[in-house]
């Protein structure tokens, strides 16, 4: 069975379509902030997660199933141990919309992360991510002009925050939540 592929244009439409006030991008650091927390997809739960988010009073039925399946995907992604996840960001050629983009994916993330209530004792790495995520998430993303420096130093960030995504989650969920595969369990290398 493959994967579906959520694209951002073709989600963006979804949300518009519904209504919605929140973009692809931060839904998705939304979703990714949920997991990260330990939340699991679960389908009742998540419309309503969700569709409170879009402030929506409820999501249509293909949103539903882009949603659902965007989760899927990111908890495979974020539990992959080829470091394949990556946030869902504008593609665009405007170094400032996809700026933005990026910015607020980390809100999302931050909200997700709050509603997903995490309950454990939080890793002083991912507290300082989560701190990192909170200052991202405020950039003025729209001063980004297209020139070679600025987009290596979006790339930059944009990599940091790929990868303190997945150490928070690996942080905040044990093996056994982060991968519901039934491995066995052994030493972790780092």
């Amino acid at each position: 069975m493959s994967a579906v592929q959520v694209s951002f244009d073709d989600l963006a439409n979804q949300i518009v379509a519904a209504g919605g006030k929140i973009g692809p991008s931060e839904l998705h650091g939304f979703i990714c902030g949920l997991l990260a927390a330990g939340a699991r997809p679960e389908k009742s739960r998540w419309q309503k997660e969700i569709a409170e988010f879009l402030d929506l009073e409820a999501l249509p039925a293909d949103l539903t199933r882009d949603s659902l399946a965007l989760a899927e995907q990111s908890k495979k992604d974020l539990s992959s141990k080829d470091f394949s996840f990556q946030p869902l960001l504008s593609s665009g050629d405007d170094l400032a919309e996809r700026g933005q983009t990026l910015c607020l994916w980390c809100e999302g993330f931050l909200h997700g992360f709050g509603v997903g209530k995490y309950s454990g004792e939080l890793p002083p790495t991912s507290s300082e991510a989560l701190k990192d995520f909170a200052d991202i998430a405020q950039l003025d993303a729209a001063s980004l002009e297209n020139d070679a420096e600025q987009e290596r130093e979006l790339f930059e960030v944009q990599e940091y925050v790929r990868m303190a995504a997945l150490n928070i989650f690996v942080e905040c969920n044990p093996p056994s939540t982060a991968d519901d595969s039934q491995k066995p369990a052994g030493p972790t290398l780092h």
